[in-house]
């Protein structure tokens, strides 16, 4: 979530952001497409554009999460929830291999950044935390984040160099892409803990449990939901 400053007249606005978009890769792989607050000419106001990083900092990322000690490392390979003990180096093997499919597109990719309403490169990118002139008035404009919301998943389809792929979808609030046991509500740490094989804890009484087998402990099985 942003918060849209006017200054010196206007009144502060919030600003969603944006999931559910995705690039289509072309051979049955698809990444997200990540978005930053922009300014489209195009569209006369505030909108949502690609963010396009260089490579080299899609190789920065790749070489932390292969080193234990870096902070990034380390932030993944944490264990947020008891039902995901152990999951850590799993999550960072798989962002590996999410960030080599990013950087093959990254290094083709020829087009500036674009809106993704409107697919306009007539844009102009906001820093965050920084007041900057108003790209169509007088005075100036500061975004800054604000904190997390949830919102719904676009499912909006984008070639490699960012145009929209015209396709018949709707929003959804949970879906993801090829993983339809992601699909309903409470299924996403059932479906890590068993994709994984990694070792998991009963949450009745806390005994290591792996995938769908019973607690030895109390007969509690991983995949009751109580």
């Amino acid at each position: 979530m942003y918060k849209v400053i006017p200054r010196p007249k206007g009144r502060a606005a919030l600003f969603a952001g944006t999931r559910g978009n995705y690039y289509d890769l072309g051979d049955g792989k698809r990444i997200d497409v990540e978005t930053t607050p922009v300014w489209c000419h195009r569209c006369g106001g505030i909108r949502h554009g690609e963010s396009i990083e260089p490579v080299g900092e899609i190789d920065q990322q790749l070489a932390d999460l292969r080193n234990p000690r870096s902070k990034l490392y380390q932030l993944y390979a944490q264990d947020y929830l008891e039902e995901c003990k152990d999951l850590g180096p799993h999550f960072c093997r798989g962002l590996i291999e999410a960030l080599r499919l990013r950087r093959r597109w990254r290094e083709n990719r020829v087009s500036p950044p674009k809106c993704i309403h409107c697919g306009s490169t007539d844009i102009v990118v906001f820093p965050i935390n920084q007041p900057v002139p108003h790209p169509a008035g007088q005075g100036s404009i500061e975004v800054r984040i604000t904190g997390m919301c949830s919102t719904y998943f676009n499912e909006w389809f984008f070639t490699p160099e960012g145009d929209r792929i015209p396709l018949n979808t709707k929003p959804t609030y949970w879906h993801f892409p090829g993983k339809p046991e992601w699909n309903r509500p409470g299924s996403g740490v059932e479906w890590l803990r068993d994709h994984w094989g990694a070792q998991g804890r009963c949450v009745s009484c806390g005994c290591k449990l792996s995938g769908k087998c019973a607690c030895p402990k109390c007969g509690h099985t991983s995949d009751s939901g109580s």
